[in-house]
């Protein structure tokens, strides 16, 4: 189909109405239990899906560095009530990590999610993501993905077996403790904004994309299919 001419602009409150249906329908559909759930840099939060993420307990005990700095922006790709999760962050000067305990065997997902909220062009915020030592992102630029102030998340699906952490084509020891590390390099500081894990595969996951506003350009031609 081809629009041109027109914006429209659903941001509204039935446009999050509709949103909440589809996250019922999603997780009744292919949902899994949420085992973990962080707001990083944040306080408590529970999100239109209904994921309750917990207050991040890391500064409290001297790590990383919170900033809500992102508060001044409107973020985009996220509907008003979860803004919140793409507006604070954890950030360090260096290396730092976030210990998450996972109790069963099975499949599991990892969704972190980021917005960069400072810088205005590309390579002036790039890291790597490491779980148990494996590389699972490597040279993560949030600008270059998507620009400023917009949510992106990023989801890995591990598999955890018989005392194996099966990730990224890699089979390591597993104790029972995922070890999330954001990786410093030479350009500025590694973050995160949330972050949560879910039992079971990416499908039913409503990420950001999910959110999209539906934005028409006037005088652009937009071919949509479904």
């Amino acid at each position: 189909m081809m629009l041109a001419g027109y914006r429209w602009i659903f941001d509204t409150p039935l446009m999050t109405e509709i949103l909440i249906l589809l996250s019922i329908f999603q997780r009744a559909c292919g949902g899994g239990e949420i085992i973990y759930a962080i707001n990083a840099g944040g306080d408590a939060h529970v999100d239109i899906h209904g994921v309750r993420y917990e207050k991040d307990p890391q500064p409290d005990d001297g790590v990383g560095i919170s900033s809500d700095y992102g508060r001044q922006l409107t973020i985009q790709r996220v509907v008003a009530q979860d803004q919140i999760l793409y507006q604070t962050e954890l950030y360090h000067d260096s290396t730092f990590q976030y210990s998450i305990p996972i109790a069963n065997d099975g499949e599991h997902v990892l969704v972190l999610k980021f917005c960069e909220v400072y810088f205005t062009s590309p390579s002036m915020k790039v890291f790597d993501v490491r779980i148990n030592g494996i590389d699972v992102i490597t040279d993560l630029d949030i600008y270059k993905e998507v620009g400023k102030g917009v949510a992106h998340d990023e989801l890995i699906e591990f598999t955890v077996s018989k005392g194996k952490l099966l990730i990224a084509e890699a089979e390591v020891p597993f104790d029972g403790v995922v070890q999330l590390e954001f990786v410093k390099t030479d350009k500025d500081n590694p973050k995160v904004n949330a972050i949560y894990v879910k039992k079971g595969t990416k499908e039913g996951i409503a990420s950001n994309a999910s959110f999209l506003s539906f934005h028409f350009y006037y005088d652009l031609g937009i071919s949509l299919s479904w």
